[in-house]
């Protein structure tokens, strides 16, 4: 157990602050001798069109919404417009707080049953669906993404890693489609039991001890997800599909950023761009929306492609895409009050009922 604790606690005093200055380090050496007015001018020549900006990540949250909807086994199903709304409004705490997922997730069912009257069982169940396909979604769009950036940048494969030709595709496909597999276990009937009792016969006590204690939750998340995926597979393809429309979305959103900003993307660096940016945000996922991580992934990806002036490009779409962020996230916000309902409130977080229900459902940890 103390080695345990000492392992936490490495990771958050010393591993997480030295991943964070390492970001900050990068992003210096990019930025230090910056011009800032020209970074202004290129977003001043955005002019009016800048609203349209906005509409993008409007679409990602329907799609996001209807991929949700569409996982929850009541009927008739709620409104598209509620779930919308508690989409927005939760993700805009996940994205504006430190850890902000871990009070995000456990409120999206509590919210659900609050505003749509779904019970808490099938809440939980269907935010832990849509969570898995929403991660599928990704790994295939990252996928798609670096494949792009192997077949038709081979220079830029190289510098990144993987390299070019077939050796870099495959080694790019071999990766995600391994992860893709993980991901999609729970659908394919009582695999998590099944990977949880080959890890049981590892001769580790703590790793033991935490299987028998998670074991009724993996029975019931086993039973939960793949009944689901086996009795409704219209609606999970469906939400899949949508899952995956609204990553797209996101790339298409880069590009008109880009386009605005006076450069010539193409399509396809705009989705390898976005692919890259969100494995950033995927390895410092303790950084609320990936802050620094998808800055250095952006800069980076604009240098390589070898973009004119990249480093005031950079900046300028880093503002752009930070300030349309932080206006959805008040947005978001603007549902909590709205709906009356206080994030930061005790009274309000789902320590309660909502922690019963997770227990009483199996949803644990």
């Amino acid at each position: 157990m103390d080695r345990e604790n000492s392992g936490i606690r490495f990771a958050k005093w010393i591993l997480r602050p030295a991943l964070v200055i390492l970001l900050a380090a990068i992003l210096w050496h990019y930025f230090s001798g910056l011009r800032l007015t020209l970074v202004l001018e290129k977003i001043r020549a955005i002019g009016p069109a800048a609203f349209v900006i906005v509409l993008p990540y409007g679409v990602v949250f329907l799609a996001e919404s209807l991929a949700w909807r569409l996982t929850i086994r009541k009927d008739p199903l709620p409104r598209i417009v509620p779930v919308f709304l508690l989409r927005m409004a939760t993700d805009a705490l996940a994205y504006s707080i430190p850890g902000g997922v871990a009070v995000a997730e456990p409120m999206r069912p509590v919210l659900l049953r609050r505003e749509c009257g779904v019970d808490m069982t099938e809440g939980i169940g269907s935010c832990i669906i849509t969570k898995i396909n929403i991660a599928v979604a990704q790994a295939v769009y990252i996928l798609i993404g670096f494949s792009l950036v192997v077949v038709l940048y081979p220079d830029v494969a190289e510098q990144f890693g993987p390299g070019g030709g077939t050796r870099g595709l495959v080694a790019v496909a071999l990766s995600l489609t391994i992860a893709v597999l993980l991901i999609t276990l729970p659908f394919s009937g009582r695999r998590m039991e099944q990977v949880a009792r080959a890890l049981g016969h590892i001769p580790l006590r703590p790793l033991r001890r935490l299987l028998a204690k998670g074991e009724p939750y993996i029975l019931r998340l086993d039973e939960h997800v793949g009944r689901f995926a086996r009795d409704h597979t219209g609606r999970f393809v469906l939400s899949l599909l949508f899952s995956f429309c609204a990553w797209v979305t996101v790339g298409v959103e880069t590009f008109i950023i880009l386009k605005f900003l006076g450069a010539d993307p193409t399509i396809t660096e705009a989705v390898a761009l976005e692919s890259t940016a969100s494995l950033f945000r995927i390895v410092f996922f303790f950084l609320p929306g990936g802050l620094g991580a998808s800055e250095v992934g952006f800069v980076t990806l604009l240098v390589a492609f070898g973009f004119p002036d990249p480093i005031t490009l950079a900046a300028a779409y880093i503002a752009v895409k930070r300030l349309k962020e932080a206006g959805w996230i008040l947005a978001g916000y603007a549902v909590f009050w709205y709906l009356g309902f206080n994030p930061f409130r005790k009274s309000d977080r789902p320590a309660g009922a909502a922690h019963q229900g997770i227990r009483r459902s199996g949803y644990g940890n």
